[in-house]
C-alpha cells in the first residue's frame, strides 16, 4: 500500500506567490512601455485554484515550486545565456505537466531589453 501526501496549503500559497512575482516583478522588466499599454502583463501568468487541483501531492508541489524558482532565477540573471535553454525548457515542461502554461519561450527574454534588477 502506498500513501501519498497531498500538497499543503503553504505550498499552494508559495506557488501562487511565485506566479504573482513573475507577473508583477519579472515580466514587466522585459516588456517595454508601448507594449505594456496594450497588454496587461499581470494577466499573462496567473495560477488559478482550479489549476492547483493538478498539483496533487507534496512531490508535485515541490516540483512546481522548483520549476518556478528556476525560471525566476534564470530571468533575474544579469545576462541570460543560451546555456540556460535546456534548464528553462525542462522547467516549463514540468509546469505544463501540471496544466500550468508558461506564456513565453526563453528566446522572448533574449530579444527584449532587460531592465536592471535592483
Amino acid at each position: 500500500m502506498t500513501m501519498i501526501m497531498s500538497s499543503t496549503i503553504e505550498q499552494e500559497e508559495k506557488i501562487k506567490s511565485l506566479s504573482t512575482y513573475l507577473s508583477h516583478h519579472v515580466f514587466p522588466r522585459y516588456i517595454d512601455s508601448t507594449m505594456a499599454d496594450v497588454i496587461k502583463v499581470e494577466k499573462f501568468f496567473h495560477i488559478e485554484d482550479e489549476t492547483l487541483a493538478y498539483v496533487e501531492s507534496l512531490k508535485d508541489a515541490s516540483r512546481v515550486i522548483t520549476a518556478l524558482n528556476t525560471i525566476v532565477s534564470i530571468l533575474e540573471t544579469t545576462h541570460i545565456s543560451s546555456s540556460y535553454e535546456e534548464l528553462f525548457t525542462e522547467s516549463v515542461n514540468t509546469l505544463r505537466s501540471y496544466q500550468i502554461d508558461f506564456p513565453f519561450p526563453l528566446s522572448f527574454f533574449h530579444e527584449r531589453k532587460h531592465a536592471e534588477f535592483l
